[in-house]
């Protein structure tokens, strides 16, 4: 086994690839269902069901994605990179239907934006769980692992910096239909060209296990280990809370702020300040585990949220709360690729296979039923609440949603996943150092 130190030439094409990842779901979550209603004409609520239902449905795909990837035969180039690249250039293309095609159709927009949404939940596994699939097979250092997750944490910051300030000032309003071709293109050329190059310069060291490939029944099993379950319920909550902010944002800023240009200066504050939790965080975690490291992060962008109830409006406020919801978010994002590693790690241990694909795919599961909840909640109680696409300024009960789905119900959700991630990991700092020791002395005897 290979345990050379990671040069800078692969490091950024490990940056290069993550990068690709991001603008797939990043412009979804963010733009799609304003698109939908202001663009399309679509009912919120019909959006809203086409969220939930397509994604908890394409997530059941997840863990079949990955036993298989986990199963595909180790070639000179990888398990994890050839379904990488191939997934690329369908997600590519299926991410220009999945806008294109309900706003170009004269009829049947709904039934388009169906077919093309869970097609996205179908191809987009096959790029994610072969990307989030890297991590522990490309070294099993830990100071390496910590150093890959930080670069995978400051490259997610500056897409969404790249795209939080670049989309707003590109659309210049949320009805316009040449501003949404512009940002389509683009997002989809930086998926297609940035994936592959990052894919084609990084390396697989961690070989698979000879004879030792795991069956169906096991996959489940996976799921059963407490540390696995407690990480996807808890990762299940943050993005749901995520997922309800990036998508009511856009309704925030317009009918709220009255300005989107001021989403594009709240998100340019948040990702400074998240580069800078993502880089302190990796020392931190040395220093103090990543358990406490990433329920500090956590906990900190709940009571972000909290800063701006006091006045909802207020800019110095909101500026103040990107700011430390951007420290907060570089501590906790980040550290979910490391804990996800060092699950992976658990499960070998314990149940003596790899499994890297399924980790991936059960972690994929929990970020599209997430994905699903929190684009369906606003859209819900948009329509519960009679949003009016065609107006410039809507009811004060749709002003009240748009604020309980930006501010309070993300901040209820964040501070019970503190709790049940304080109370349930079981992997502290002290206990991962004696699961590490176990397995570099199984793995010397088994070389």
């Amino acid at each position: 086994m290979e345990h050379k130190k990671i040069g800078l030439k692969e490091k950024l094409a490990y940056a290069s690839v993550n990068f690709g990842n991001i603008p797939i779901m990043t412009v979804i979550n963010g733009y799609l269902l304003i698109f939908y209603t202001n663009i399309c004409g679509l009912d919120p609520a019909a959006c809203a069901t086409l969220f939930l239902i397509a994604r908890i449905l394409d997530g059941l795909n997840d863990p079949l994605v990955g036993y298989a990837i986990d199963h595909l035969p180790n070639t000179r180039f990888g398990r994890f990179r050839p379904p990488l690249i191939v997934g690329t250039i369908l997600c590519s293309l299926n991410f220009l239907l999945l806008w294109f095609g309900p706003m170009l159709a004269t009829s049947g927009k709904l039934i388009i934006a169906y077919i093309s949404y869970l097609l996205i939940g179908l191809l987009f596994p096959i790029m994610d769980i072969s990307l989030n699939s890297l991590l522990p097979v490309m070294t099993t250092d830990i100071q390496e692992r910590n150093t890959l997750s930080s670069i995978k944490g400051v490259v997610y910051a500056i897409g969404a910096l790249g795209f939080g300030v670049a989309a707003p000032l590109i659309l210049g309003n949320v009805s316009n239909r040449q501003g949404y071709v512009k940002l389509i293109l683009i997002a989809t050329t930086i998926i297609f060209i940035f994936s592959i190059i990052g894919t084609l310069g990084v390396k697989e060291r961690v070989k698979p296990q000879t004879g030792k490939r795991y069956g169906i029944k096991e996959l489940f099993k996976f799921l059963g280990q407490k540390p696995v379950y407690i990480t996807f319920i808890t990762v299940l909550l943050f993005t749901i809370g995520n997922n309800i902010v990036s998508t009511i944002n856009t309704f925030f800023y317009t009918y709220i702020m009255g300005s989107l240009e001021l989403l594009s200066i709240a998100t340019l504050v948040t990702c400074a300040t998240l580069i800078f939790g993502t880089v302190l965080v990796g020392r931190l975690a040395v220093k103090h585990g990543k358990k406490k490291m990433f329920l500090i992060g956590l906990a900190i962008v709940g009571f972000a949220s909290i800063i701006r109830l006091i006045d909802v409006r207020s800019v110095p406020l909101l500026i103040l709360s990107s700011s430390i919801t951007g420290i907060g978010s570089g501590f906790a994002s980040p550290l979910i690729y490391g804990i996800q590693a060092d699950n992976t790690d658990y499960i070998e241990l314990k149940m003596n296979q790899r499994a890297e694909g399924a980790v991936a795919s059960l972690s994929s599961f929990v970020s599209k039923c997430a994905a699903g909840i929190g684009g369906a909640i606003p859209g819900y109680l948009l329509t519960f609440a009679k949003f009016d696409s065609a107006a410039s300024v809507q009811s004060e009960g749709v002003h009240t949603v748009i604020i309980l789905c930006a501010l309070v119900i993300p901040t209820i959700i964040y501070f019970i996943g503190v709790v049940i991630f304080g109370k349930g990991y079981p992997i502290t700092k002290e206990e991962l150092e004696k699961q590490n020791e176990l397995l570099t002395l199984r793995r010397s005897k088994d070389f």
